[in-house]
């Protein structure tokens, strides 16, 4: 890999930290469509999943007591089961289908947030089916497509789930989920790993504790709205570009 093409992944990573830290969202759905499309279906989604695995470490110390581990455990238990046939499928998986699925769940992704808040149809948010069929999806999705949120999304919104403690729950969650599904992969094949130089990775660590300080040092002086249709357009022109290379690939 030359170093531009580092050096931009790094940057990438630094942006999509920074804006994850000022409007709570979007650091997926912003990394796993521009990585697929910048190192290849599988590498991408690997590289995701390592970096996925810091940032939630970094705000974990200042959510902990918001944390319903009650809800961390029916979700990420269902989450880590069907990880192992996820990854088998995703490592066997030929590239182009891949594109489509990371595209197809970041859409999701944001078209959920959007259609589901104004419908009047509920789930109960303690109810332990809701939470493990929610595990099921956001499991699959991380080993997948490197994209978990879609699933939460859709429970959280139906369950009317408040911020704080959604927020708060959802970094262990991803932190396993995310260490599950790099690790479980690597040992199936770890010539998915993309071919970064070291400083590249060391570099790509760095940018994301930088993304944070500098998130937190702007984030009351921008205007948060904006920042989210910021999160929500550049998600989707990287959905775009990830949708018509994978389309390519499968008509090739």
């Amino acid at each position: 890999m030359d170093i531009a093409l580092t050096a931009g992944i790094v940057g990438f990573v630094l942006l999509a930290a920074t804006v994850q830290r000022i409007a709570g969202m979007g650091f997926g759905m912003i990394m796993a469509p521009f990585m697929v499309v910048l190192l290849g279906a599988h590498e991408g989604v690997m590289l995701v999943n390592f970096i996925s695995i810091l940032a939630p470490v970094l705000v974990l110390p200042r959510v902990w007591r918001s944390i319903r581990w009650d809800k961390v455990l029916w979700i990420s238990v269902p989450a880590v089961l069907v990880m192992a046939p996820s990854a088998w499928v995703s490592v066997k998986s030929p590239a182009g289908p891949l594109y489509v699925l990371v595209a197809a769940l970041v859409l999701l992704g944001l078209a959920s947030s959007v259609v589901l808040s104004r419908v009047a149809t509920r789930v109960d948010g303690e109810g332990r089916t809701a939470q493990a069929v929610t595990g099921v999806g956001s499991g699959v999705g991380t080993v997948l497509g490197g994209v978990g949120g879609p699933a939460v999304t859709i429970y959280a919104v139906l369950a009317r789930w408040q911020v704080r403690e959604m927020v708060a729950t959802l970094q262990p969650v991803w932190i396993l989920l995310s260490l599950c599904s790099f690790l479980i992969k690597l040992s199936l094949d770890d010539g998915q790993l993309p071919d970064m130089p070291l400083w590249g990775w060391i570099g790509a660590a760095v940018a994301i504790v930088v993304g944070i300080l500098v998130g937190e040092r702007i984030q009351r002086r921008v205007h948060e709205q904006s920042v989210r249709r910021f999160v929500v357009l550049l998600a989707s022109l990287g959905s775009v570009l990830a949708l018509v290379t994978g389309v390519q690939l499968m008509l090739a």
